[in-house]
């Protein structure tokens, strides 16, 4: 789909794999006239699957009539329900339909690749059956799946995901890491803070996502709310949008109001650095998180964070990563975390600086092309050993 996680994972390893010289042929969710919604590599072989995709189909609309209910009428838990429940339905819809799409787009070419990979389970079976595929997971499955998983060549995730599946896959299952461009994300002082009329004397809290209640939007805005309060010359930059954004701004029209909040729903992903750089502090209020894209740019940016104590911002902190976990779902403990942060943040900033060239060295695109040509190797007896930072010419087998 190109939207979430998952697909922006795909397509930077993958562009990682086509500089080495592997031929890459992608397949992705376009619009009836077969357009991505963003630019893909042009050593990419593009394969568009067209049509009318809607994964959240309706879910505005009901957000924003859920906005309306007070968050202590006994009705708001039945509404949250059915709303989520509906959600994930249209989601289980849309994999279905793809499935099949893709299904009868190959059915007469699957003899031209040597590996098949992809992010979804119900591709990974369908894909399987034809040629060696590798399914990797943008967050854990139940050990539910277990037989179907186990039907698979080869079963790979990172963070929470990899370790709550390893407990019953053992090793049928592989970790691979996401990565980030750390000679885009790093520190600099060039950044979009001056155009959002905020300076040196603002202490800037910064967000990156989708505003859902998985991502704990509305804690966020809580928090803030009472943040902003105590703390005047506090600010928050909101980068996304979703269907929780008109819950947010109901919690904060005074905090908008007085120019205290900005909301962007679109950023570029090239000019992303210069927005982190504008943030004094990068909050994660997520319900639950496997392993944050955002989080670790953030990080590399020399941003130190604030993030709820859940799956991946638990695995970055113990790994080294400068911030600070608060208990998940807690707003209290929220807050008592961005009063700190106020309160100490030179030398928090300092830390977070002085860590970025350790997330950098650790996380990047190459190490983990590097581990999935391992993995091919190892796995598969695929010889994928170019390692080259220029491009070959187009021969052999695509992947």
């Amino acid at each position: 789909m190109l939207r979430g996680g998952g697909e922006n994972f795909v397509k930077n390893l993958f562009s990682e794999f086509a500089r080495r010289g592997h031929q890459v042929h992608a397949a992705f969710a376009a619009d009836p006239f077969g357009r991505y919604p963003v630019t893909l590599p042009e050593l990419f072989t593009v394969l568009p699957v067209s049509g009318w995709w809607f994964r959240q189909s309706g879910q505005k609309w009901l957000s924003i009539f859920g906005s309306r209910i007070p968050n202590g009428s006994s009705i708001r838990p039945l509404w949250d329900r059915f709303q989520e429940g509906l959600g994930w339905r249209n989601f289980r819809w849309y994999n279905l339909r793809f499935t099949k799409r893709i299904g009868k787009m190959f059915e007469d070419r699957w003899n031209d690749y040597d590996l098949v990979f992809v992010n979804g389970l119900d591709l990974a079976l369908l894909a399987a059956a034809f040629r060696p595929t590798m399914l990797w997971l943008a967050g854990p499955l139940s050990a539910d799946h277990e037989p179907q998983l186990r039907k698979v060549p080869i079963v790979s995730a990172d963070g929470d995901a990899f370790l709550q599946m390893q407990q019953f896959l053992g090793e049928h299952i592989t970790e691979l890491s996401i990565g980030m461009d750390g000679s885009r994300f790093h520190p600099a002082e060039e950044s979009e803070r001056s155009n959002l009329g905020w300076d040196a004397g603002h202490c800037v809290f910064g967000y990156v996502g989708r505003l859902t209640e998985l991502k704990g939007a509305d804690i966020l805005a809580k928090a803030f709310s009472q943040v902003s309060r105590a703390y005047p010359h506090s600010r928050l930059l909101i980068l996304g949008s979703g269907e929780a954004e008109q819950t947010v701004r109901s919690i904060l029209k005074p905090q908008i109001a007085a120019g205290h909040i900005k909301f962007h729903p679109g950023v570029d992903h090239q000019r992303l650095p210069f927005w982190y750089r504008a943030m004094d502090a990068f909050v994660l209020p997520s319900r639950y998180e496997n392993f944050s894209n955002a989080l670790l740019e953030a990080s590399a940016c020399g941003i130190p964070f604030i993030a709820s104590d859940v799956g991946g911002n638990r695995i970055l902190r113990q790994s080294g990563g400068c911030g600070d976990l608060f208990k998940a779902g807690s707003v209290e403990d929220l807050v008592h975390y961005m009063r700190n942060f106020i309160q100490n943040s030179n030398e928090k900033k300092s830390q977070a600086r002085n860590f970025s060239p350790v997330i950098r060295a650790k996380y990047s695109w190459s190490a983990t092309a590097d581990k999935l040509e391992w993995i091919l190797n190892s796995r598969l007896a695929l010889s994928c050993s170019f390692k080259s930072s220029e491009p070959m010419a187009k021969s052999g087998q695509p992947l």
